[in-house]
């Protein structure tokens, strides 16, 4: 038996729709891709490519069955030829000697390759970059990685360092304060709390009602049959009702503070309205003491005043508010299953859904200060709301506690620190996309259940999660995204080249992440159009902001990852619209999106169609590895009849998952 050709014979199978869309094709005709759109599949006829190897051309005659002495005359060929090349050339010494200028150009070549291959095995916002800036007051701010604010202060010092011409401006920093700074001086715990200046019953009962639409998932902090009896009973006499429940009368200032800011578009003045009934409100949150005669009025209290200081940028304040609320959580013992047979099913559906909330909002806003929360998810016990209810506002609260869960492993996995993460990042990554798809099934399944697979504009909860989904995708791709700016400013320096070369795996990643950043911002501007935006609270202006950041690093990275600048138009009506509404923090973050389109001019390619190659590969390679990318046609949908495609497809994700085999991703870097 003949032995097995070592060089085989490769075809390309791709329909010319799958071609143009540089997408994987099933190869049978119609193909799957084509079939599911309904569209007209049509394989072109094309010879076999084939790999030769030029130091054993007999193994590719032997594919082919070739009779032996036409190998044997074939290979007499081939060293007349070599020999004619060395004579010619002067060689008298073997062919790769060290000092040939070939193994010199190996050896050279060998090196940027290690340097690309570690390039992407860890992540530079953990590692790399510094941790700590210096603020121009002189202070040391601390960096976490997983911050957007903290990104952005990452990149614009990179830039600076980097790239001279870039005639980068003093990073403006806006810490805490800058957008508004909320004060007040703690009340005495044995005098009676002012309540003076408060509006009427009914207006209170509207406000309440503004605050419940409007927030969404969060509405379920607030006991909404117990928080109305005690308005009503606080109307019959303020004073003794406020002395006697202090965290509830905190949690009043607060409902009337966002109802405020919600209803008033903006203050003259440039103050959130309402802000008042906040201060006041803070005033009388419980201390460090921990002895309350009700617990879970007060970790509510805490977490309704820590939502309240994220709405107005003051991010180390709320990020310290909800430590506590969760602190109170741990020492009440809610973090566990509390049993109904001792303290009956109300109370304990009361523990769950508190617990949950206060959960979701530590992993939300650890992440947007780049801190570890203090729980782990193996201390908790506690069920899920939807094991308990499977009613669609259960379902609905579980689905968004899956996603901070989800954002906890990113943040300990893909931004995870010490030696075991070294060269972890893109097996991290690939993990990570396994849970997107699943909780994507998820996801899909609970909006044809419960939605029919539409969904209003007006759907708070829907909308939220679809948000939050791909927020995800951007939080976990976002590494990727600074490991390639590296690789760009380093190709730029050392060539003057405004391309670099990446490998499929890693620019199908950096595709998913434009899709998804660019998904937030056309779902954002849909919402703005109806004037349905939240513009007091915290979550969208982060999404519009962040999405915003890491498209504006890709379409100077890799142009091609981005089809149009519809993206950019979207980002200028929602921050406009924000701005208008008085959202305290959009004008900072316009200001700093600005400065980092002006630093990356040098770095743009100049190219008005940014029709630029996002793959470099021999022929080889684009034989044996397929680019993949996104079907755009995924992700068109209208909210006026939202479907499940508003959610990352699980089997596209999967399948870029499979392709993050890690040796394939640091061999196959361009260089």
């Amino acid at each position: 038996m003949p032995p097995t050709p070592k060089y085989q014979t490769y075809i390309i199978i791709r329909c010319e729709r799958c071609r143009s869309m540089k997408v994987k094709c099933s190869g049978v005709s119609p193909c799957t891709r084509c079939a599911r759109k309904k569209k007209h599949c049509h394989f072109p006829v094309e010879e076999a490519r084939v790999s030769v190897s030029e130091r054993q051309p007999s193994g590719y005659w032997m594919a082919f069955n070739v009779n032996r002495y036409d190998v044997l005359f074939f290979c007499m060929c081939v060293c007349v030829w070599c020999a004619d090349r060395r004579l010619l050339s002067g060689i008298a010494a073997p062919l790769h000697t060290p000092r040939t200028p070939q193994r010199e150009h190996e050896t050279e070549s060998g090196a940027e390759q290690d340097n690309h291959r570690s390039r992407f095995s860890q992540n530079p916002l953990v590692d790399r970059d510094p941790s700590f800036a210096q603020t121009p007051d002189g202070r040391f701010w601390y960096m976490g990685p997983t911050s957007s604010w903290s990104f952005c202060r990452r990149v614009l010092a990179l830039i600076g360092r980097k790239v001279p011409e870039s005639n980068c401006p003093p990073d403006p920093f806006h810490i805490d304060g800058v957008a508004f700074k909320l004060t007040w001086r703690p009340y005495p715990p044995d005098e009676i709390p002012d309540v003076t200046n408060l509006p009427p019953l009914d207006y209170a009962l509207f406000l309440f009602n503004t605050v419940k639409f409007y927030f969404g998932f969060l509405s379920f902090m607030i006991d909404e049959r117990a928080y109305l009896q005690d308005l009503h009973e606080f109307y019959r006499d303020p004073p003794a009702k406020a002395a006697s429940k202090r965290p509830w009368y905190c949690q009043y200032l607060l409902v009337l503070a966002f109802g405020k800011a919600f209803l008033t578009q903006r203050n003259p003045s440039g103050t959130p309205p309402g802000h008042q009934y906040a201060s006041r409100a803070m005033a009388l949150l419980p201390d460090l003491s921990g002895v309350d005669e009700d617990p879970l009025a007060c970790i509510q209290a805490l977490s309704l005043g820590a939502v309240y200081l994220q709405s107005i940028d003051m991010r180390r304040a709320a990020f310290q508010h909800i430590g506590h609320a969760l602190r109170g959580c741990i020492i009440e013992g809610i973090h566990r299953h509390v049993p109904e047979g001792i303290c009956g099913p109300e109370l304990s559906k009361r523990c769950r859904t508190i617990f949950w909330v206060v959960y979701m909002l530590d992993r939300e806003f650890s992440a947007l200060i780049g801190a570890p929360s203090s729980i782990r998810d193996e201390d908790i016990t506690v069920k899920l709301p939807a094991e308990m209810d499977d009613s669609v506002e259960q379902v609905n609260l579980t689905l968004h506690v899956r996603l901070s869960r989800l954002m906890a492993t990113i943040l300990t996995t893909v931004y995870g620190v010490g030696n075991d993460f070294d060269d972890t990042l893109v097996r991290s990554t690939q993990s990570i996309l396994h849970s997107i798809a699943e909780l994507s099934y998820d996801l899909t399944e609970f909006l044809n259940t419960h939605f029919h697979g539409l969904v209003s504009r007006a759907s708070k909860m829907a909308i939220r999660l679809m948000l939050a989904h791909h927020h995800c995708v951007v939080l976990t791709t976002r590494p990727l995204v600074m490991c390639a700016l590296h690789m760009h400013i380093e190709r730029t320096e050392r060539q003057k080249s405004q391309t670099i070369g990446l490998s499929p795996p890693v620019a199908s990643l950096l595709q998913c992440c434009a899709d998804s950043a660019q998904t937030i911002l056309q779902t954002l501007r849909t919402l703005a159009d109806d004037d349905l935006m939240d513009a007091f609270l915290p979550f969208q202006i982060e999404d519009a902001s962040s999405s915003a950041f890491v498209l504006y690093l890709i379409r100077a990275i890799a142009p091609s990852v981005i089809s149009n600048d519809a993206w950019c138009d979207n980002l200028t009506l929602v921050l406009d619209k924000l701005i208008s509404k008085g959202n305290l923090a959009a004008p900072l973050r316009r200001l700093e999106l600005r400065q980092l389109e002006q630093i990356l001019a040098p770095l743009t390619p100049k190219l008005a169609n940014h029709n630029l190659p996002q793959v470099n590969l021999d022929e080889g390679n684009e034989i044996h590895e397929d680019h993949y990318g996104f079907d755009h046609e995924e992700f068109e949908w209208d909210l006026l009849g939202l479907n499940s495609s508003v959610s990352l497809p699980p089997r596209e994700l999967l399948d870029l998952a499979d392709q993050l085999d890690v040796e394939g991703i640091m061999q196959s870097v361009g260089v």
